[in-house]
């Protein structure tokens, strides 16, 4: 770690007292929720859902592992995982099955990033791709591998070779898996894991992935590349982190 080194100071209740601002975010999801949702069934079946969802991701804020506070990139991803669950779990009451749910969360979180502002999505372009962020993200990989905090992910960064790709991650530990295994819903990981996709392509960021944890590989391969288009992450058939599976 360089003279920057992050200093961490442990909050077993980090989610409750920022319980308002995490709801607010929620509620624009909740917005795409149910536009996905109202076309194939009734306003109750709806309410019902977006409902239970609210009640879900409360409930998850008080057992949702703490991974490193206001200062760590991590703790917005362990707050998008509660979500995803949230959601998952409130519509399970749809008698789906499993892969008919992962591609209704898929849809919500692609039509979510959609409905960013263009300038929004610009901001994120350059953001990623900038030598602060690649940086700010080489640091914490770093900081990950301490283990300070056993729900948290771990990986390593992977600086780019300036032909096939800017830079990646390489997780060994993935927080939303551990998240859902403590949850008892380890099947939903691997279609939430495809929101990536969705995400990335939404925003304009090129983005590759060979392998998932949550599909049995030994790590997650994450990499960026300027300019690339990102595939669409539905059908999961089509990706080759898939392959086989």
């Amino acid at each position: 770690m360089n003279k920057e080194s992050i200093k961490i100071e442990i909050n077993e209740e980090y989610y409750l007292k920022n319980k308002k601002k995490i709801i607010k975010q929620f509620n624009s999801l909740v917005k795409v929720t149910k536009n996905i949702v109202s076309p194939n069934f009734n306003t109750k079946v709806v309410e019902n859902i977006t409902k239970q969802a609210y009640i879900e991701l409360e409930t998850l804020l008080s057992r949702l592992p703490y991974v490193g506070g206001d200062k760590s990139p991590f703790t917005s991803l362990m707050i998008q995982s509660a979500e995803t669950l949230a959601f998952y779990k409130a519509c399970k009451s749809l008698d789906l099955s499993d892969r008919e749910l992962g591609k209704l969360i898929y849809k919500i979180v692609e039509n979510y990033t959609q409905s960013i502002s263009s300038f929004k999505k610009w901001l994120f372009r350059k953001k990623v791709f900038s030598n602060k962020m690649k940086k700010y993200w080489e640091n914490w990989m770093e900081e990950s591998q301490k283990n300070r905090f056993p729900g948290n992910w771990v990986g390593i960064f992977v600086k780019g070779d300036s032909n096939s790709f800017d830079y990646g991650f390489n997780f060994t530990e993935c927080g939303w898996l551990k998240l859902v295994e403590k949850e008892n819903a380890v099947e939903v990981a691997p279609y939430a894991c495809l929101c990536d996709y969705a995400r990335m392509r939404a925003l304009g960021i090129g983005f590759k992935r060979t392998k998932t944890i949550a599909a049995g590989a030994d790590m997650c391969d994450f990499r960026f590349i300027k300019g690339y288009q990102t595939l669409k992450g539905w059908p999961p058939e089509d990706l080759e982190e898939n392959k086989g599976n």
